[in-house]
């Protein structure tokens, strides 16, 4: 009787070890179905309540194998269904400074600079809205319209 009771329980926990998917559930399901087994058998169970016993033993491994790999990829944390996932803030963009505008001048490609000597600047080639730079103080200005 003992011989028919270790061969059921043997095929129980194969089968349990066939079916899980990854080898850390085969592992903790063949244990857990090996561990009924050999609680049944102790406490004296027939050939059936041995098979049931490896069967819940195997079911309950297989079962803590992927609620550990669960944790595992979630690194123990847990969705409790509120999280967002918020984009990043975007960079910041730089910020161009404001320059003053040059007034104009009466002479056709030559402005006034708005900077202290208000020299004049030839800006030939320039369109409106370009960046000149006075030679004489290094500052910058807006080539007016």
């Amino acid at each position: 009787m003992k011989t028919t009771q270790i061969i059921a329980a043997g095929l129980t926990a194969g089968a349990l070890t066939l079916v899980s998917c990854t080898q850390s559930q085969q592992q903790y399901g063949l244990g857990g179905a090996a561990a009924g087994a050999a609680i049944s058998a102790i406490v004296g169970g027939d050939g059936g309540d041995i098979a049931k016993s490896a069967a819940i033993g195997g079911a309950a491994g297989t079962g803590y194998a992927v609620y550990r790999e669960n944790q595992n990829e979630n690194r123990g944390a847990y969705n409790t269904g509120g999280d967002t996932y918020n984009q990043p803030a975007p960079a910041p963009q730089p910020t161009i400074p404001k320059y003053p505008t040059a007034n104009h001048s009466d002479i056709a490609g030559v402005v006034v600079s708005p900077h202290e000597p208000y020299n004049k600047v030839r800006v030939t080639g320039f369109k409106p809205g370009d960046l000149a730079k006075d030679p004489t103080t290094g500052k910058i200005f807006v080539v007016p319209q």
